[in-house]
């Protein structure tokens, strides 16, 4: 084995463990551990020991949480950041032109998260945390990684071939269409009954996509109609961006109709 190839096996096993906690699963127990990273048992006893050690994991009880070693890493990785540190006042600044909560998505795998949220003033809003997950294939941020990255869509399409039929795979194409052509798209109530989002591609100095400025809201107010008044702000937020990052490309066309790459 190559020099130093254990230790990378190590922190990526260790990586592994890290990556089961989030907004929704703060505390997990060794069984909880075992079964989402799929290791044997004394694999991840031994990881997870030396992570405690580290003040990487803290333990209550029979359970584990992120150690606040880790905040301080998240600390200087926000304001290192050159993404996050232009992306906070686009998004705030979408959040008071739609009223609607905005944001910005990165990729982890075939899920996306959330690395920035503003979320909107008013009483019925779409509600999201820094950190939390969420499937690639639902929603318009996914769909944004999966129009300009052909191996994330394809890494989708095999972790989603059972769920999805014919004419769904002929929806997705058409919706992944209108991104490229258009840069933004609308999805309705694909996550979740009643919420629809819109998001647009953030490209880095390389035309590779990195990131997702997303728009998400209660359908009855995020609806075509507005979808098409705000979509190419979105488009344009996300295009500034990109500039910030080093791209060069040309902004993407503007659609006149069809929100969801479907004719209106």
């Amino acid at each position: 084995m190559p020099e130093g190839q254990p230790s990378i096996l190590v922190m990526e096993k260790a990586v592994r463990v890290l990556d089961c906690f989030s907004p929704e699963h703060t505390r997990l127990s060794l069984s909880d551990l075992r079964r989402l990273t799929g290791m044997p048992n004394s694999t991840v006893a031994r990881l997870v020991r030396t992570l405690v050690a580290s003040d990487l994991l803290q333990k209550t009880g029979d359970e584990y949480c992120v150690g606040l070693r880790v905040l301080g890493w998240a600390s200087a990785a926000s304001a290192g950041s050159d993404l996050l540190a232009a992306a906070d006042p686009v998004a705030a600044h979408l959040r008071d032109v739609t009223g609607e909560t905005a944001g910005l998505y990165i990729r982890r795998g075939t899920t996306r998260v959330a690395v920035i949220v503003k979320l909107s003033p008013r009483s019925i809003i779409y509600r999201s945390d820094v950190g939390q997950l969420f499937p690639m294939h639902l929603g318009a941020a996914g769909k944004v990684f999966m129009a300009h990255d052909d191996r994330v869509l394809n890494a989708v399409l095999v972790d989603t071939a059972d769920q999805a039929p014919g004419e769904s795979r002929i929806a997705l194409d058409r919706q992944l269409e209108f991104v490229r052509a258009n840069g933004w798209i609308l999805t309705e109530e694909e996550r979740e009954a009643g919420l629809n989002s819109m998001a647009a591609p953030v490209f880095d100095a390389s035309g590779a996509v990195v990131a997702a400025v997303a728009v998400g809201g209660p359908s009855f107010r995020l609806d075509r109609a507005a979808a098409e008044k705000f979509g190419p702000l979105v488009a344009e937020s996300a295009h500034a961006l990109s500039r910030r990052l080093g791209y060069g490309g040309a902004p993407a066309g503007r659609a006149q109709a069809g929100v969801t790459g479907e004719t209106a």
